[in-house]
């Protein structure tokens, strides 16, 4: 089967502000890849949980088979590092260990850096061909995309950490001492310090991160996708995200989602009735009582054309700023897109073609 070539990558990910439709975008793009053969893992990172709400099946902490080639897990960076170092150490909670603690504080975005680590490892087991990534909005999703490149620079150039990962590591020879002295004299002398190769933690998370920082990069193997609506502040929020990607990590968005747009339904009659005075008092004397409903339809005609309008509008500002994009323009629905079943249905409409071509974008 064909596979729509923007979303034949390893890695898509979807983000944009909070309201868009990210995680139903990201689903739709889910569902396409499984239908057309992809094994495919839909993952979340946003904490608001609605992609139990998208597929309508309850989603855990591990990957789970959802229908056919599609598995989806929502990805909880504080319950990855819990399960990471239970492994490491079973017998005691190490999230609560000073060491750890001072490394968290000292590393903003740690669990999220972890997080990352889970995913690299999905992608060199090769479970899935393709893992679909629904971020969290634009602030979050930036945290999360900077990490990789942020915590990988700080491991390897930043002296002082080097020194508290080594230094733990004579802590730990110490400790190991203590434990015999404590088994002498019955009381703590030295403190405990759990047997975990802290710098060989770190080193193989700086490792990873620099991996997958150029997975990101890589356009071949990996596309961003951007999700929009056609409405002024979110436009100028896409617009502001796709420089700072652009520009500050080298990372080139693959195509914009233009998610919630108002579809032409009204019929030209309408709009022709609307300024013909003569006509419509005609209708109105010809239903009688129900001559209101002339107005009515004229009012709803003139509202939905101006919605229509305004996003039109607003679209042709974001293709005027990003020509070379491809853009998809998903239609409002008359109701919520909850299910496989709607979102086969709705999938099926967005990829029937292949998003407007562009020119090639500019470096």
């Amino acid at each position: 089967m064909a596979v729509p070539k923007d979303l034949d990558r390893e890695l898509l990910l979807f983000v944009g502000k909070g309201g868009v439709g990210k995680t139903t975008m990201a689903a739709l793009a889910a569902v396409e890849l499984a239908h057309n053969g992809r094994r495919t893992l839909l993952v979340t990172i946003d904490p608001a949980q609605r992609l139990e709400d998208a597929l309508a099946v309850p989603v855990g902490h591990r990957p789970k088979a959802v229908r056919g080639k599609l598995h989806a897990m929502m990805l909880a960076p504080e319950k990855v590092v819990r399960d990471y170092l239970l492994e490491a150490s079973p017998e005691r909670d190490l999230t609560k260990h000073p060491f750890y603690k001072y490394i968290s504080d000292y590393l903003p975005g740690l669990n999220e850096l972890m997080a990352i680590g889970q995913l690299v490892e999905f992608r060199r087991e090769r479970d899935y061909d393709t893992i679909v990534l629904d971020t969290a909005p634009t602030g979050h999703a930036l945290s999360f995309l900077t990490t990789p490149m942020k915590v990988r620079d700080l491991l390897q150039e930043n002296l002082f950490l080097r020194w508290a990962v080594r230094g733990y590591s004579m802590f730990q020879k110490i400790s190991r001492g203590g434990r015999a002295l404590r088994g002498l004299v019955g009381r703590d002398l030295i403190p405990d310090a759990p047997d975990i190769d802290f710098e060989a933690l770190f080193k193989q998370i700086a490792a990873d991160m620099g991996e997958v920082h150029e997975l990101l990069r890589n356009e071949d193997a990996t596309a961003l996708h951007l999700v929009t609506v056609p409405e002024r502040l979110a436009v100028e929020e896409t617009l502001d995200l796709h420089a700072y990607l652009t520009e500050q990590l080298d990372i080139w968005p693959a195509g914009v989602f233009v998610n919630k747009m108002t579809p032409r339904l009204v019929h030209q009659d309408l709009g022709r009735l609307a300024e013909d005075r003569q006509t419509r008092a005609r209708l109105r004397a010809a239903l009688g009582a129900d001559g209101d409903l002339v107005d009515d339809l004229v009012e709803a005609a003139r509202f939905h054309e101006t919605r229509r309008r305004m996003n039109e509008l607003h679209l042709a500002a974001l293709r005027k700023a990003l020509p070379a994009m491809p853009m998809r323009e998903v239609p409002l629905q008359s109701n919520d897109v909850y299910g496989l079943d709607r979102l086969d249905e709705l999938a099926r409409l967005v990829y029937a073609a292949e998003p407007t071509p562009r020119a090639a974008q500019k470096r």
